[in-house]
């Protein structure tokens, strides 16, 4: 019981924290992988069949999932 009021006041204190850096404008999460000029011209050249996936994937530097879920998912950037 003791250890679960400690925890819960450590979560207090964390969202406490939080809030202030939140509304400065600290916490954006996490970042994209690649900006969005180079994730249009992915689904660009995808759409025009000028390269795989895989080719994409290698020429960014990044796994294949990134290159799909840019060319499936939605158009706007977070």
């Amino acid at each position: 019981m003791v250890a679960e009021f400690e925890v819960d006041l450590g979560r207090l204190r964390t969202r406490e924290g939080m809030a202030p850096a939140k509304k400065n404008g600290k916490l954006k999460g996490k970042q994209p992988k690649l900006p969005e000029p180079a994730r249009r011209s992915i689904r660009r050249r995808y759409a025009e069949g000028e390269v795989s996936l895989a080719d994409l994937a290698t020429e960014y530097s990044v796994g294949r999932s990134i290159i799909h879920r840019i060319i499936h998912g939605p158009e706007t950037s977070r």
